[in-house]
């Protein structure tokens, strides 16, 4: 694993399955390892908002490990730095809600491509919001140039994006 990696893990209960299928795919969180010496990721959670977490006590079945292309460059530090920066806000629990409900509607047929979260608040997050802002803010890179708005980013459409490759993959 190296600084920069991220962490997309499959949902299988409840909320997490719920995410999966709304976002057409089999990923409903994500997390970035800050310092793999460490065994450090920094995510955001329902309950504990942005946290630093143990790589080690994350079952490795749980997550597949995404790396951005080699072709592709961004400020290192300064990603991490952003993310350490967020460590102990809240979670955007309307920002994750109004995310499946665009996703839901895309998935039935009625796709928002100009939507905006209006109920985003700047100073909350959900977990792939903040995983695109740490790249896109912090180290200069869209991680995901198919979207124009962190805040309708999702798990799934990191793994899906142009700029990453799979490292492993269970």
């Amino acid at each position: 694993m190296k600084t920069g990696d991220i962490l997309l893990f499959k949902g299988e209960k409840g909320l997490s399955r719920l995410v999966a299928w709304g976002t057409n795919s089999k990923y409903s969180h994500v997390a970035v390892c800050v310092s793999p010496k460490m065994n450090l990721a920094i995510e955001a959670i329902t309950r504990g908002g942005v946290r630093a977490r143990d790589i080690r006590q994350i079952n490795k079945q749980e997550y597949d490990l995404y790396r951005i292309k080699e072709n592709y460059t961004y400020d290192h530090e300064k990603a991490i730095s952003y993310l350490v920066s967020k460590l102990n806000l809240k979670y955007d629990y309307f920002g994750v809600i109004f995310l499946g409900i665009l996703k839901f509607l895309a998935k039935i047929g009625i796709p928002l491509k100009d939507s905006a979260n209006k109920w985003q608040k700047t100073r909350d997050y959900f977990c792939s919001e903040l995983c695109y802002e740490a790249f896109l803010k912090g180290g200069g890179l869209d991680i995901v140039p198919e979207s124009d708005k962190a805040d309708i980013t999702s798990p799934g459409d990191i793994a899906k994006s142009v700029v990453m490759e799979t490292v492993k993959e269970k």
